[in-house]
């Protein structure tokens, strides 16, 4: 029961947000450098998301890195909380043809909101990360 109230709350509060123009603009840009086995990775998806509880995360852009393995994104949102970014990274680095992609998440300090472009660094995608997992959709 409480779940549904819970969604409908959160429908409404999304439907006056849009329809009133509720909240305050905040932004992110992010930059980074992927490898796979200290050369360049090319060609990887990076998509840079807002992080919601309760609604499905509000994708903010997306980009495929460049031949030295480098992206930069930016996201623009309004909203009355704050903004909860993070990057999903989407790659085949040391991954078996038959399985789907290995998704990497990067959550991004709320310090960098607002705030200049964030760079998460250089990324060596051979390693194991923490929490890594396949991503067969996205």
């Amino acid at each position: 029961m409480w779940k549904w109230i819970l969604l409908v709350i959160s429908l409404l509060f999304g439907f006056s947000y849009g329809l009133l123009g509720i909240g305050r603009s905040q932004s992110v840009n992010v930059q980074g450098t992927l490898t796979c086995d200290g050369q360049p990775a090319s060609g990887i998806l990076v998509k840079l998301y807002d992080d919601n509880t309760f609604t499905l995360d509000d994708l903010l852009a997306e980009e495929k890195t460049d031949s030295q393995g480098e992206f930069q994104l930016t996201g623009k949102i309004r909203d009355i909380t704050s903004m909860d970014p993070k990057v999903d990274i989407f790659h085949n680095c040391h991954n078996s043809v038959l399985r789907c992609s290995k998704k990497l998440v990067i959550n991004i300090p709320h310090s960098a909101i607002n705030e200049g472009t964030y760079n998460i660094g250089d990324i060596e995608l051979a390693s194991d990360f923490k929490g890594q997992s396949h991503d067969c959709i996205h």
